[in-house]
């Protein structure tokens, strides 16, 4: 039988060591972990990097989500739009929009510094200006909004 795949998602250099240790906890239960950084992710020659984590989402049985303070990269189909637009999909939001579109069971961890300045932001949604201490991006609220909207798998 085959074991179980889980795809870890995540900012990487804010959260290594709880990637790590993820990917440890994962691994003992008898599973096989998933993360980038392990070169567990077959790449396409022909295509940018991202999409063979999109693809590889869709070949795992659950998907972990974890949201700390960076929102990420942009994606390859909104890279060069970046510093002209307010919003854009990061890899991250990408991963975890694949698993959902694709039925994959997520789970999902939100730093608790972030989830205190969540509540902040819904708070103060319309004020311009404000500058959070734990948040690189108001982005990351966006996709916590999300999360938290849908009806399952949330």
């Amino acid at each position: 039988m085959a074991k179980p795949r889980v795809f870890v998602s995540s900012t990487y250099y804010d959260l290594k060591h709880i990637r790590n240790n993820l990917e440890a906890f994962i691994d003992s239960l008898g599973y096989e972990s998933v993360l980038y950084e392990d070169g567990d992710i077959p790449f396409h020659h022909d295509a940018p990097l991202d999409v063979s984590c999109y693809d590889e989402v869709k070949n795992c049985h659950i998907l972990v989500l974890i949201i700390g303070g960076r929102y990420g990269s942009p994606t390859s189909e909104n890279k060069d739009s970046e510093s002209k637009i307010e919003f854009y999909n990061s890899v991250t939001k990408k991963e975890y929009e694949t698993a959902r579109s694709n039925d994959v069971p997520i789970y999902v961890f939100i730093d608790k510094n972030v989830h205190s300045e969540y509540h902040t932001f819904k708070k103060n949604r319309n004020v311009k200006g404000i500058e959070y201490a734990h948040v690189d991006d108001v982005n990351i609220f966006k996709l916590i909004d999300d999360i938290y909207a849908q009806k399952r798998n949330n």
